[in-house]
């Protein structure tokens, strides 16, 4: 029997967890409790195995004992490891299931000290009432997968690891669901589980006597969880509650993160930093979110052997522990949500967003700062108003990533490798498109920018209306299509762009502004890509994302 396991843990859901949030203080804490719940296990697995080897994400014991304070408000671990851990097959199932449990308590903890916090008032047996409603709802939700490989030396790291990952697909599709008895409303959040009441619920309860019994629970929470009285000096608290805000469990556990966190990884005076509203992302009526996914990663992590496999776990520490985060928040004025391998979210001002995109996908294929040549990156670019339901545009930038991942070019036969760009006004309006990263191995953002300053300086925006009166009627109802005639297009946008001259203003190289347009006409998928992505453009040129 084989004396070495490679082992492969991850912890779960992701996209549900994160997603469920009406405050970016509830996004932000989703993606953070995962990473921390992911740091606990590998330091969990340190202690029972001393000296296992932990391959991806590169994180050494002393740095999980340790961790950089500078780092701290990042959820910078993604939400599964790779580990080879010393022993035979039925020593390290019990040392997994040990890592397992110890998640399980840690996370039971995390959500018991909110409902302390939060009702400390109560008696004991209230709270243990509440807590016996979320360890319930904490068994049926979290999603704990393992697995432990034969690792023999004989054999390619790449085999091994693919096994396991087989074998790992093979258990989250074989899952089994824990149901939890419901009687209540549910919570406002998640809209998933019941809202902890202290009350029993009567099945012959109407909706006014369930929403009375919770209203009486949620107004014993502590006066600091409360909405400050109008015109009183409280400062605004972050883990504060509103009035008809009725949380679960886990819920509750996520809106006020930060209370659990802050005394742990305090040190030498490092403080969390509380995570702005999205009101406070640019002085603008409108913010961007960035989302960022890296291309085939499965290639760079096919190696046959367990060093290219660290290597690649190395560079994208590095990427997404020190790259990232400098080009969000130092170089430029965004926050960043999570970086945790090739995976990046961040709000970003509206008039910074294009660039902070631009900068994390080609620093992604910069040798020395990310994964080098030949890799690539797909970003969802979203603009949208201060408020607009935040659940609705996480969903948006979310799918656009994916749009942009779905990328292809009939003439270029070019990938993936895309920015997918949309947005979303106040009135309702939406604009969007897809377009490559590169053209001929030129940046094509070099040509929105020359566009943009072209705007700016010389354009009138009057350009866009009147070439999209003219063109919009000749696109066929078909999305894909394009206008047959590209001379017809030439020619009109030429002409457009010489009547629409600021007064005082004159542009040089005419047929050079014309051929930039015809690229990013011949680039674009669809006719209503380009309509769309010049729409975009003039939205950019705005200080701030302001409308007329």
């Amino acid at each position: 029997m084989s004396k070495r396991q490679l082992v492969i843990f991850t912890v779960g859901p992701v996209q549900s967890f994160i997603a469920s949030a009406r405050k970016t203080e509830d996004f932000w804490s989703g993606s953070y409790i995962l990473s921390y719940l992911v740091r606990e296990a590998m330091k969990a697995l340190y202690q029972a195995a001393p000296h296992c080897e932990i391959v991806y994400p590169l994180v050494t014991k002393e740095e999980l004992e340790n961790p950089s304070s500078r780092r701290l408000h990042i959820a910078s671990i993604p939400n599964r490891f790779t580990a080879i851990v010393n022993g035979e097959a039925e020593k390290v199932e019990a040392i997994l299931q040990e890592t397992d449990q110890s998640v399980r308590n840690v996370f039971c903890d995390f959500c018991f000290q909110a409902i302390d916090n939060v009702f400390p008032f109560l008696l004991d047996h209230e709270k243990e009432k509440l807590k016996t409603t979320t360890e319930a709802q904490i068994r049926s939700f979290l999603e704990i997968y393992w697995v432990a490989e034969p690792y023999d030396e004989t054999e390619s790291f790449r085999q091994i690891r693919e096994r396991a990952e087989r074998r790992l697909g093979a258990l989250k599709n074989e899952k089994r669901y824990g149901s939890v008895p419901q009687h209540g409303l549910v919570c406002t959040v998640c809209k998933e589980r019941e809202a902890l009441c202290l009350e029993d619920i009567d099945e012959f309860d109407r909706y006014g006597a369930m929403k009375q019994k919770l209203v009486r629970t949620w107004e014993r929470r502590a006066g600091i969880y409360k909405e400050p009285e109008e015109n009183s000096e409280q400062e605004q608290y972050v883990g504060r509650i509103k009035k008809n805000e009725f949380l679960c469990g886990i819920c509750l556990g996520k809106r006020v993160a930060r209370d659990y966190f802050t005394p742990i990884f305090e040190t030498a005076g490092t403080k969390f930093r509380i995570f702005p509203s999205v009101t406070e992302i640019g002085s603008g009526k409108y913010y961007a979110i960035v989302m960022m996914d890296g291309d085939n990663m499965g290639k760079w992590f096919s190696g046959e052997n367990k060093e290219d496999y660290s290597r690649i776990s190395r560079k994208l520490a590095h990427f997404s522990q020190e790259v990232v985060p400098n080009i969000v928040e130092k170089d430029y004025h965004g926050r960043l949500v999570y970086a945790g391998g090739d995976d990046v979210l961040a709000f970003v001002p509206v008039d910074e967003a294009l660039k902070i995109a631009e900068e994390l996908r080609f620093a992604f294929s910069d040798e020395k700062k990310g994964l080098g040549k030949g890799a690539t990156a797909s970003v969802g670019l979203i603009v949208a108003h201060k408020k607009a339901p935040l659940q609705l545009v996480l969903n948006e930038v979310r799918r656009l990533e994916q749009k942009a991942k779905s990328y292809y070019s009939e003439t270029t036969k070019h990938q993936k490798d895309a920015l997918a760009i949309a947005v979303h006004t106040r009135s309702g309006e939406i604009s969007e498109a897809v377009l490559p990263w590169t053209v001929e191995q030129e940046k094509i953002t070099d040509e929105l920018h020359q566009f943009l300053l072209l705007l700016k300086e010389s354009l009138s925006p009057t350009f866009i209306h009147h070439f999209t009166q003219a063109f919009y009627p000749l696109l066929h109802e078909d999305y894909h299509s394009k206008w047959e005639n590209k001379e017809m297009v030439r020619t009109e946008l030429r002409r457009l762009l010489k009547r629409s001259v600021k007064e005082g203003a004159k542009i040089n190289n005419l047929d050079s502004h014309v051929e930039t347009l015809m690229k990013l006409y011949d680039i674009v998928p669809s006719g209503y890509d380009f309509l769309y992505l010049l729409k975009i453009l003039t939205f950019f040129k705005r200080k701030e994302g302001t409308e007329k």
